[in-house]
C-alpha cells in the first residue's frame, strides 16, 4: 500500500482526519517502525488501539515510549495484545482471544495492504507485522515453511480470516470497519510468482545478489522508501551495516511519515476518492493503479486454494 513515492511532510493525520475516539483497532507488528508510529497516529486521533505484538518486553519499552511520547490531544489507549504471527496456530488462538475479550473491532492493519467492503459496509484493520529475516539466511518455522512467508503472509491470513465473524459484527451496526494491509512495493520487481506448493513458498531465489530481499517481496504482494526500526536491524545484519545504513539514510524517510499513508487508508472517510473496494494507497495519500502481477486472478486463486488445503493439512 505504500510505495517508492514520497510521503508528504505537511499532512498531519491528527488535524486533517476524523476523530477515532470509541474505535477499537488492531495493529500488528507495532512495537516499533511503521507499526508503532502508526499506533501513536492512532492512539492521539482517540482511539483504543492493541498492540499486536509477540514479545512482552519490548511491549513494554514501546508502552512507556507511547507515554513518554504522549497520548495527546485524543488520549486514546494502548494496550497489549499476544500474537505470534510466526505459527498459524498462535495466529489463529490470538484472534480467538481477542474476540472473547473484546464485542467490537473496527480497524486491523496488517502488513500486504487491501481494502475491502462486507455487504455495504467498509471494514478497517491495519496489519504491519512485515519481516525481513535474516538477510541472506533464510530460516524455516515449524511447519518447514520460510519465516517470511509465516510471518508476513501465512500468520496474518489466519489471524484476519478468525477475526471476520467480529469484523462483520461490528459493520452489521452501520459502523464503518475496514483491514488496511500494510505492504511493499517490491513485489512489482518479482519475477517468481508461484503459489501453488510449500516448496514454491520456500524459493531460494539464489541468483538474487540479495536473496532475503526478493523472499521478503515474494511473500507481501502489494511502506515506501522508509527507514524503519526494522529496516535498520535487518541492515545490521548485512556486511559493512553502518555504510548501508547511511546511505539508505540519504534515501528514505523517517518511519513517523512512513506511517501517514497506512492512518490514512485507515481513517478518512469513505466519502473521498481515494478510499474504496480494494484500493491500493501510495504516499502522499493517493489511490494508485495496482500492478498487474496484483490482480492475477489465477494467481490469487492459486494461492488461496493452496492456503487453505495446508492450513487443512495443519489441523487449523
Amino acid at each position: 500500500m505504500i510505495g517508492y513515492t514520497s510521503p508528504s511532510k505537511s499532512f498531519d493525520p491528527v488535524e486533517e482526519l476524523p476523530s477515532m475516539a470509541g474505535k477499537v483497532i488492531i495493529v500488528t507488528g507495532s512495537s516499533s517502525g511503521i507499526g508503532f508510529a502508526s499506533l501513536q497516529h492512532l492512539c492521539r486521533m482517540g482511539a483504543k488501539v492493541y498492540m499486536a505484538t509477540p514479545d512482552e518486553d519490548r511491549t513494554q519499552e514501546a508502552l512507556k515510549r507511547v507515554e513518554q511520547e504522549g497520548r495527546e490531544p485524543g488520549l486514546g489507549q494502548v494496550l497489549w495484545h499476544e500474537l505470534e504471527l510466526s505459527d498459524p496456530r498462535s495466529a489463529k488462538a490470538s484472534a480467538e482471544r481477542f474476540m472473547a475479550r473484546e464485542t467490537k473491532l473496527d480497524v486491523l492493519s496488517i502488513r500486504v495492504y487491501f481494502s475491502t467492503f462486507i455487504g455495504a459496509h467498509q471494514r478497517r484493520v491495519v496489519n504491519n507485522a512485515a519481516l525481513i529475516t535474516d538477510l541472506g539466511k533464510p530460516r524455516l518455522n515449524a511447519d518447514g515453511i520460510q519465516d517470511n512467508m509465516a510471518i508476513n503472509y501465512l500468520g496474518p491470513y489466519v489471524f484476519t480470516k478468525t477475526l471476520l465473524p467480529l469484523l462483520e459484527t461490528t459493520a452489521s451496526d452501520g459502523n464503518d470497519v475496514r483491514i488496511v494491509n500494510v505492504g511493499s512495493a517490491g513485489h512489482k520487481d518479482v519475477k517468481f510468482l508461484e503459489y501453488g506448493s510449500k516448496e514454491a513458498w520456500n524459493y531460494k531465489f539464489k541468483w538474487s545478489l540479495l536473496p532475503s530481499l526478493n523472499r521478503y517481496k515474494y511473500s507481501k504482494l502489494a511502506p515506501g522508501a522508509i527507514l524503519s526500526d526494522g529496516a535498520i536491524r535487518s541492515l545490521q545484519t548485512l556486511p559493512f551495516p553502518r555504510f548501508w545504513i547511511f546511505l539508505m539514510g540519504l534515501m528514505m524517510y523517517p518511519q513517523t511519515l512512513g506511517a501517514h499513508t497506512s492512518v490514512f487508508a485507515a481513517c478518512n472517510t469513505k466519502d473521498s476518492p481515494h478510499i474504496f473496494h480494494g484500493a491500493h494507497i501510495w504516499p502522499p495519500n493517493v489511490s494508485a493503479k495496482q500492478d498487474p502481477k496484483a490482480l492475477d486472478e489465477n494467481k490469487q486463486t492459486e494461492l488461496v486454494e493452496f492456503t487453505e488445503k495446508l492450513l487443512e493439512e495443519l489441523g487449523i
